[in-house]
């Protein structure tokens, strides 16, 4: 059996997808079993031994210039030929919402068979016949919305108790050896504070994490987490200058600034850390999926749907649709009886 997943959208939603994997890589051990995501994505799961091979493409809105637009296109036309050609027996669309682009793109492949969210309005062309809704509870969390995809193909897919993303034992050395750099007692705990979201009301501006940080900084270490790049970039919004503007508001050494250039960066950076603080995102779904301890911060995402999926994750909803609405004080608070909680840290290797 030749089997494909589509997940080509954010990396919160493909951390989500990684159960559903390993619940259908239980169900068919012997099968050719693909994914099919974006190059900003699948190097979550560079390691993850569940999958027979990781396909990618750049996005053409992500690429400046028209001719490098241009080759991306053109590569990814290439990609799907070469997926067309590999004659897969079951392609899942592993998104709870019905996208008819994905549909579109899934039918080129030409599978037997075609699992995909059921459509919630009148589309502009007809499903192919080889397309099989599916009707998902989108007040579920987002995990157990993809989960239903084991269920529709009659898998008694048990609830996961972790997300379980792999590192190499060369990547967890790697973070021992950050860990140790980051300035401050190194009895105390580190903490990390990812301070990017792309949503506007899930943003907190530079002063409420300054007084965030300068109401920790006594009581741990800290490393900051931002995505790379400028506030104008072709694939996402960075956040360059307000992590310099932070480190330079406090002595020298106060905090560690790292940036992270590749996901498995972030991922090594991560997993050095006691405790993960910061907006909902791709980067807490991630430290979540390493069983790290988070605190996410929710402006106008419901937590219910979008809260990381681990024992170890916690939130707290602003008052309000957005996050300038929830004060430091409050954070802080959580952050140290979170803090206080956990067991003595351990990751020599």
């Amino acid at each position: 059996m030749k089997l494909l997943i589509i997940r080509n959208d954010n990396i919160g939603d493909l951390v989500c997808t990684t159960p559903l994997i390993h619940v259908l890589r239980e169900a068919y051990p012997d099968a050719c079993f693909d994914l099919f995501g974006n190059s900003y994505n699948t190097e979550i799961l560079k390691y993850d031994s569940s999958l027979s091979r990781i396909w990618s493409y750049r996005k053409a809105k992500h690429t400046p210039g028209f001719f490098k637009k241009l080759q991306a296109w053109i590569d990814k036309g290439l990609l799907l030929l070469r997926l067309r050609l590999r004659c897969y027996d079951l392609i899942i669309i592993a998104v709870p919402l019905f996208n008819e682009r994905t549909m579109h793109l899934a039918h080129w492949i030409a599978p037997k068979k075609i699992y995909g969210a059921m459509p919630d309005r009148p589309l502009k062309s007809r499903l192919p016949k080889n397309y099989y809704p599916i009707t998902i509870d989108h007040n579920e969390p987002h995990l157990f919305q993809v989960l239903s995809y084991a269920q529709a193909l009659g898998i008694k897919a048990r609830v996961p108790e972790s997300i379980g993303l792999v590192l190499t034992q060369e990547e967890k050395k790697l973070a021992s050896r950050q860990r140790a750099i980051v300035p401050g007692n190194s009895e105390k705990p580190l903490l990390g504070l990812q301070i990017s979201s792309r949503r506007p009301k899930q943003q907190w501006p530079y002063a409420q994490w300054k007084e965030l940080i300068s109401s920790m900084l006594p009581h741990c270490r800290l490393r900051l987490f931002w995505s790379p790049g400028g506030t104008i970039s072709a694939e996402h919004h960075g956040d360059d200058a307000l992590a310099a503007s932070l480190v330079q508001a406090f002595p020298t050494h106060a905090l560690l600034a790292k940036p992270t250039s590749s996901l498995r960066e972030l991922m090594i950076g991560l997993y050095g850390c006691d405790c993960i603080v910061g907006p909902d995102g791709g980067a807490m779904h991630v430290a979540a999926g390493l069983d790290i301890p988070t605190l996410t911060l929710f402006g106008d995402v419901d937590p219910s749907i979008w809260n990381p999926y681990s024992k170890k994750s916690y939130f707290i909803k602003s008052p309000s649709e957005t996050l300038l609405d929830l004060t430091p004080c409050m954070v802080a608070e959580r952050t140290l009886a979170l803090l206080s909680s956990l067991p003595s840290p351990d990751i020599s290797y």
